[in-house]
């Protein structure tokens, strides 16, 4: 982040949590950037730039992030909290945010400082949820926007997704001892989902040579789940950006629209196999699919996926674009295509990338 103000400047249309690529006014143009990939380098961001009215780093024209006055309704009821609840809440405030390897993230300052994302909105007066955050993003909140030169319909999350992480946390805070309000409890409601341990179930190796088919299993993380998915529109263009969502929800959300040629996709979830399915990528394409990981953690992304993604023909030649080299990506550079395909491995990619439309392609 200590280089953000030499990379950044101008404005930017709109930003979500989710979204590791950056989108500048006509979106012709994308940034495939390793800064921005978890809540914490958003504290970071908007720590830094101030407010909404005066900045200091970059304008920011809209920001979409679902927290917890998202989620939950305001109530009139006392504002009194227990003692016990008090102790509770300061455990969690002190834990924060898990905390990286600090050789990654010399200037971490969001979680050490207890600031909430949801707090710096509020106190710097962005455009959030163009409501205060009040309004959910998804569907039975805000679903589309229009901007000046670009227009964004919001695939998910659904209800359904929301509803799972309401309950989520305030089961988990209930069972941890909580019985007080809930409502006014912003930062620990991204504390605790910060913490969110869904169940591992199969595990895969990133460079397995598992088939998609067989490999693929839903992801069952309640956060995931509910992460933000859109569809961007620009002049001729159209991107789309998967967040972490969950490919079943993003499969019902497209499949009565048939097959699209997207002119870029954001892979869902690091190129997860829990995330991408042969269901979605039967109804989606593009020439350029942008990978977000360093392959830390989790053996992100699997080769399956990648596999998957060049192995079906096309009349185009895919480029897949890696922010960092990973042992999955750097096997699909030798890879042949079964389909014969022709496809481009960039990594160490985080210049911008020039997105073409269907007529100059």
């Amino acid at each position: 982040m200590a280089d953000m103000p030499k990379l950044f400047t101008g404005t930017l249309d709109v930003i979500w949590k989710t979204s590791p690529l950056v989108i500048m006014h006509s979106t012709s143009w994308l940034q495939h950037t390793s800064m921005w990939t978890t809540i914490r380098d958003f504290l970071t961001l908007f720590s830094l730039n101030g407010t909404a009215e005066a900045r200091t780093i970059i304008n920011v024209g809209k920001v979409l992030h679902n927290g917890l006055r998202s989620l939950l309704a305001p109530t009139d009821g006392s504002t009194a909290v227990r003692p016990d609840d008090l102790a509770l809440l300061r455990e969690i405030r002190m834990r924060g945010y898990p905390q990286p390897d600090a050789s990654n993230t010399p200037q971490e300052i969001g979680a050490r400082q207890g600031n909430s994302l949801a707090q710096l909105l509020r106190d710097g007066g962005y455009d959030w949820n163009a409501h205060a955050g009040a309004i959910p993003i998804g569907e039975g909140g805000l679903v589309d926007l229009c901007l000046p030169q670009a227009k964004i319909k919001i695939l998910g999350p659904n209800k359904m997704r929301l509803e799972a992480l309401k309950k989520w946390w305030i089961s988990e805070i209930r069972r941890m001892g909580m019985v007080g309000a809930l409502e006014n409890l912003e930062d620990v409601f991204e504390f605790l989902l910060a913490h969110e341990v869904p169940d591992a179930g199969q595990q895969l190796l990133s460079t397995s040579d598992a088939d998609l088919a067989a490999a693929y299993f839903p992801d069952n993380s309640v956060t995931n789940g509910s992460s933000i998915s859109l569809i961007v529109e620009v002049e001729d263009r159209r991107l789309l950006f998967l967040g972490d969502s969950r490919a079943d929800d993003i499969v019902n959300a497209l499949a009565q629209n048939g097959p699209m040629i997207f002119d870029a996709v954001k892979i869902s979830h690091h190129g997860s196999v829990r995330n991408t399915s042969p269901e979605l990528l039967m109804l989606i394409d593009s020439p350029h699919f942008f990978i977000s990981t360093n392959g830390d953690g989790h053996g992100h992304p699997n080769f399956a996926v990648l596999k998957a993604i060049v192995d079906r023909p096309a009349a185009f030649c895919r480029t897949l674009h890696f922010n960092y080299p990973t042992p999955a990506s750097t096997s699909l550079k030798t890879y042949q295509s079964k389909a014969n395909a022709d496809f481009v491995v960039e990594q160490d990619q985080t210049d911008w990338v020039a997105i073409k439309g269907p007529n100059e392609r």
